[in-house]
């Protein structure tokens, strides 16, 4: 009974800091990780939530980390750019690239959209928690979640993912290789820019253009205008502060 006491006191202990530090930060701010295993390295907050008391910052690799917000501090811009400068250099462009899923045709374009080089696709990693999908597979599981929605609720490797149906069932080790981005249908709309300059970037959708396969969105950060295909854009259904 005591330990149980002793939880509840501490639970509500970490929850009032976590409060107190919300408001101590901001989108688009640099931090350093004071806990847990990122503990010293340097970040760019990303998104924040109150009702989760964490924050999902970016690392000057590009690495996404997810984080209680009692384990960050004020950090420096200057250190965050040299090291990001840093890890730039030192990974080739054609790390983690693999061959693009074809758009399903009725709700993007006539045509499947894939971007070539010399006849071979190619395509970066872009699975993220919180974003929205579509299977484009017909064989995955029997077909049963073929051109279905599902939200990505974790990833398991830079390919890999857990998705949830609209039903609420888990789905377990989802390749990238069978998805595609779901672009909504409402401006003002939460999407992730996943292009290399704004990877992993939160933004407004603006505009939508079916015929060119593109959209205009907003980043929540820095207000800047981005003009991005379909393939560099996904619907975002996390926590984020406008």
């Amino acid at each position: 009974d005591h330990l149980i006491v002793f939880k509840q006191w501490y639970q509500r202990r970490v929850r009032a800091e976590a409060e107190r530090l919300f408001h101590d930060f901001k989108l688009g701010e640099y931090i350093e990780i004071i806990g847990g295993q990122d503990k010293g390295k340097h970040a760019k907050i990303l998104s924040l939530s109150l009702e989760t008391s964490r924050c999902i910052v970016r690392l000057p690799s590009e690495e996404m980390v997810d984080l209680a917000i009692i384990n960050i501090k004020k950090g420096s811009r200057e250190e965050y750019l040299r090291l990001r400068d840093q890890s730039q250099e030192a990974v080739p462009d054609h790390v983690f690239s693999v061959p693009p899923s074809k758009r399903f045709k009725s709700e993007k374009t006539d045509e499947a959209t894939n971007n070539t080089s010399n006849g071979n696709s190619i395509q970066k990693a872009w699975l993220h928690q919180d974003l929205k999908v579509r299977v484009v597979c017909e064989s995955f599981h029997g077909g049963k979640y073929y051109c279905k929605k599902l939200d990505i609720v974790d990833i398991i490797d830079p390919w890999t993912c857990v998705c949830r149906s609209e039903r609420g069932k888990l789905i377990e080790n989802v390749p990238q290789s069978i998805l595609e981005t779901v672009i909504p249908k409402k401006k003002g709309s939460l999407v992730m820019l996943l292009s290399k300059k704004n990877r992993f970037e939160l933004a407004e959708l603006e505009e939508k253009d079916s015929k060119s396969s593109s959209v205009i969105c907003v980043t929540l950060i820095e207000k800047d205008v981005v003009k991005a295909s379909y393939d560099e854009v996904c619907q975002y259904v996390g926590d984020a502060i406008r």
